[in-house]
């Protein structure tokens, strides 16, 4: 039943077959991305390139912290991202960034002309491990691999902040379990 709100009162009507038929925008698009709640526990300036940092994430695996490499140099310190809780896109196909085997990416909020760089946040509360949901779509993450980084790039041009600074996917808050993962940057790119 839907809730209308007419300023006095609540009506309880039951869904229209356009509204039950109609698809949840993330359906069949965003369920197999593993994006999970992660924890930044180390984090250097990488040896070989001066816009990377090598970081250690704890996403809550029994392997223990994955490194992921990240452009964040010119838009955090390194004492800022240190346990910082993040959102982590886990299971993209590795690949080598300077020489340095990548398992993932911190998924971040960018200005216009990218001058500002922000990592996406969950709510505090939201536990290190935990898996994004969107609502009305259930995630069924692929293996780390080819299918994964097949279904971001269909994905990558509808991810943004929301006025509020929410991530969205196409309008659909990124949300945890304590509530929606947010960034200081409003109406911006989320990559």
């Amino acid at each position: 039943l839907e809730a209308i709100h007419t300023g006095e009162f609540t009506v309880e009507q039951a869904p229209t077959s356009e509204s039950t038929s109609k698809p949840s925008p993330t359906e069949d698009v965003v369920p197999p991305l593993e994006i999970r709640v992660g924890k930044i526990v180390e984090v250097y300036k990488h040896p070989e390139a001066d816009k990377l940092y090598i970081e250690k994430i704890d996403c809550g695996e029994d392997t223990g912290p994955r490194t992921i490499v990240s452009g964040l140099v010119h838009y955090c310190t390194e004492y800022e991202l240190l346990d910082r809780k993040v959102i982590v896109l886990c299971n993209l196909k590795p690949r080598p960034l300077v020489g340095v085997l990548s398992h993932g990416m911190v998924l971040c909020a960018s200005n216009a002309d990218h001058s500002r760089v922000d990592p996406l946040t969950p709510p505090e509360g939201a536990r290190v491990g935990e898996l994004i949901h969107f609502h009305g779509q259930v995630c069924d993450p692929k293996p780390t691999g080819n299918a994964a980084v097949k279904a971001f790039k269909r994905v990558a041009d509808k991810l943004f902040s929301s006025s509020e600074g929410v991530a969205t996917f196409d309008g659909v808050p990124f949300m945890t379990k304590a509530g929606p993962c947010t960034t200081s940057i409003v109406n911006g790119k989320v990559s």
